[in-house]
């Protein structure tokens, strides 16, 4: 009995000290202000904020929704930490002169950080988004983020 209680510990212990490791950086809506108006945009569950070494970059996946509007924007916690610019881009199949199929990165927009990207999507596409902490002296990790925010479309037309 003695044994599984100390198990239950370790495994407590273990699961609380992952929970501050991930917890280091604040969250994306606290890092990039938004500035949407009240009834625009909201957040998305999709927004990640983390921790990037100066001249590193981080790849994650984004799923746009067919009838969404889209605004994605960038920031690091600290304004001295420099720029954090942000590539769209999707992987396609394309036939190259062969006649053998293979992926290509599509680029469909990028931001140097200074300003968001908005979009609509008339699909829904998984999309990746390749972020990049401009290269400075400091070798010190900066706390980053990617802020997806989306409302629907309105349709216009017949």
């Amino acid at each position: 009995m003695k044994s599984i209680i100390n198990s239950i510990k370790v495994a407590l212990a273990i699961f609380s000290s992952s929970t501050i490791v991930w917890a280091q950086c604040a969250a994306p809506e606290k890092i990039v202000k938004s500035n949407s108006e009240k009834n625009s945009y909201k957040l998305s569950t999709q927004s990640k904020a983390g921790a990037l070494l100066p001249g590193g970059f981080y790849e994650m996946a984004f799923i746009a929704q067919d009838g969404y509007d889209y605004k994605i924007t960038s920031g690091a916690q600290n304004s001295s930490a420099g720029l954090v610019s942000f590539e769209i881009y999707e992987m396609v199949t394309e036939k190259d002169a062969s006649g053998q199929f293979k992926k290509v990165k599509n680029i469909i927009s990028s931001s140097d950080g200074t300003q968001g990207i908005e979009f609509t999507t008339d699909k829904a596409r998984k999309l990746m988004i390749k972020v990049t902490l401009e290269a400075k002296e400091s070798k010190k990790p900066e706390c980053v983020a990617i802020l997806i925010e989306d409302k629907k479309a309105i349709k216009i037309g017949f």
